[in-house]
């Protein structure tokens, strides 16, 4: 996936701004409160209808406007152009693609694929596993059409025996039993086989990147696999209920992420863990690539946080070969040799100017 114009308003201090970026690394420059990183929330709230620096639209648009906008004109791996454009103010969503309105935030997700990397990345290894298992289900949400709908019919049911849990009642509550273990062994399924592929692909990215220990990936299904999921549910009752929420199931799913046997927050400095979480994130696109032909649009925020030169180096020299469109935001140009087919832009009070 490539953007092949981008067209921002009213975002943070821009007001207005038009680029048109190159199909490979893109680097946008400039001092603190430039807008810089404005560029990477435009292209990353086209993609995913939200900020990935706040939850809610406020904050993001433009001091004295109600919404912003974000335009793009995407171009898929067949080479098609389409426009895609979203519009988001405080009560207001409105999503467009090719000139039809887009009804659900998942049509953006397979519109506009894209991935983040921010100088907070590092909690997906520090945070609890709710950020791992979104790691997991947005790769499966890309590489198995089938997934998704699996995912929401066990959500919808796990919320529906929650309700009767806190309800106290323990009849309704069973009558779930059978339709989440048979949703929960396809998820956990599919969990387990996108692992493989994730740890295949970091493996070798780790090895690129020099990465001095040994990394393991382990899924925890969120109930011992070993027995049948009604039966740990029958086992639970009386505790669910008492605390009014299922115990066991994929929602209590937990990816650990090992390093020489032990949890890698704990053993890796801030500089290895964000290497670690380019590789996770970079493993997801390879993926993407190999099952669909088609990568999602990377964003790096802040190119140099917790990276020294040699790494930072290592880094470019790994994008540069990948052939996807990345957007990477920097105070300044890498002290590395910038590769001669990407594109520099430079922002000044939510201006750009190309260098």
């Amino acid at each position: 996936m490539k953007i092949r114009r981008l067209q921002i308003e009213n975002l943070r201090v821009i007001e207005k701004l038009v680029i048109e970026p190159c199909g490979g690394l893109n680097f946008v420059c400039g001092p603190n409160g430039a807008g810089k990183t404005s560029i990477l929330e435009a292209i990353y709230l086209l993609g995913q209808g939200r900020s990935f620096r706040h939850s809610e639209a406020g904050p993001f648009i433009r001091n004295g406007e109600t919404s912003c906008l974000v335009v793009a004109e995407r171009e898929d791996s067949k080479g098609v152009i389409s426009r895609l454009g979203i519009q988001r103010g405080k009560k207001l969503f409105r999503a467009r693609h090719a000139g039809k309105d887009i009804q659900r935030r998942s049509e953006l997700l397979r519109l506009l694929p894209v991935q983040v990397v921010t100088p907070q990345s590092h909690e997906l290894l520090e945070r609890g596993p709710e950020l791992r298992r979104r790691y997991l289900d947005f790769g499966l949400f890309h590489v198995e059409q089938s997934y998704h709908q699996v995912l929401m019919f066990y959500q919808r049911a796990i919320k529906q025996r929650n309700a009767a849990l806190r309800a106290g009642n323990a009849r309704l509550a069973v009558s779930f039993d059978k339709q989440l273990s048979t949703l929960a062994e396809k998820i956990a399924a599919s969990r387990r086989r996108i692992l493989q592929a994730v740890e295949r692909y970091l493996q070798a990215f780790l090895r690129e990147m020099s990465f001095p220990d040994e990394v393991s990936l382990l899924l925890y299904s969120g109930w011992k696999e070993s027995r049948h999921l009604t039966e740990v549910l029958k086992d639970h009752l009386n505790k669910d209920l008492a605390q009014g929420h299922t115990s066991a199931g994929p929602h209590r799913a937990e990816l650990k992420i090992q390093v020489a046997g032990g949890r890698a927050e704990k053993h890796l400095s801030r500089g290895q863990q964000k290497v670690l979480v380019y590789g996770l994130v970079f493993a997801l696109s390879r993926l993407m690539v190999e099952e669909l032909g088609e990568a999602p649009v990377l964003l790096i925020d802040d190119l140099g946080a917790e990276l020294d030169e040699n790494n930072r180096a290592a880094l470019i020299d790994y994008l540069e070969n990948t052939g996807e469109q990345i957007f990477i935001s920097s105070l300044d140009i890498p002290d590395s040799k910038v590769p001669v087919d990407s594109r520099v832009f430079h922002v000044e009070h939510g201006s750009l100017r190309t260098a």
